[in-house]
């Protein structure tokens, strides 16, 4: 069963148990099509950043690098671009340096985006892929692009998806990041321009 459909069953259920209607259509249920336009409205995973399709952005120094995000209380959506044709990464509350970080690294190729759901087990690495560890790849969806010279990665995911290998985020929270950007598509290779930062949930 995907994702999608659980989400809009949710969804589906919560407007039944509560007896919501619309004028003039006392008992009726929304179709499909109209919930999925709700829950998901302003926001796909395409490469694009839309505006307003986000409602905040932070862009560390030098300008090579921009987090856009927006967030309720189940849910965190986040775009990540940075100036390469390589990959672009991003990494919530680590201890030390690297170590602990919950990473997310993505890039795009001829076979189009692919992001990788990671761990940082030292200072400086590795960071292998959370079901390496005994965790679980907790995107729901991501999309990218490569374009001008930008990297573009767009995700989903819960804001606690309940993987020890994931922070778990709460509305209106302020976490430490860390970001990174290669030249290559090879998530073992080393970042060359990387740095650190503060972002805060809605």
């Amino acid at each position: 069963m995907s994702s999608k459909f659980v989400i809009l069953s949710f969804v589906v259920l919560a407007v039944i148990s509560s007896g919501c209607t619309g004028p003039g259509e006392e008992g009726s249920i929304p179709s499909r099509e109209a919930v999925k336009m709700t829950v998901i409205a302003g926001w796909a995973p395409d490469g694009v950043i839309s505006e307003g399709e986000y409602a905040r952005k932070i862009s560390p120094p030098g300008g090579i690098y921009e987090v856009f995000w927006k967030n309720d209380g189940e849910t965190l959506y986040m775009a990540i671009k940075g100036e390469t044709g390589g990959w672009v990464s991003i990494g919530f509350e680590p201890s030390v340096w690297m170590k602990d970080a919950d990473i997310i690294m993505g890039y795009v190729d001829e076979r189009g985006a692919s992001a990788r759901d990671a761990y940082s087990t030292g200072n400086y690495g590795p960071h292998p892929p959370d079901s390496d560890l005994g965790g679980t790849d907790d995107h729901l969806e991501f999309g990218g692009s490569e374009k001008d010279g930008f990297t573009v990665i767009e995700f989903r995911r819960k804001m606690d998806t309940g993987d020890e290998f994931d922070r778990a985020f709460r509305s209106g929270e302020t976490v430490n990041i860390i970001w990174g950007i290669s030249d290559s598509d090879d998530p073992e290779r080393r970042h060359q321009k990387a740095g650190k930062a503060r972002l805060t949930f809605m």
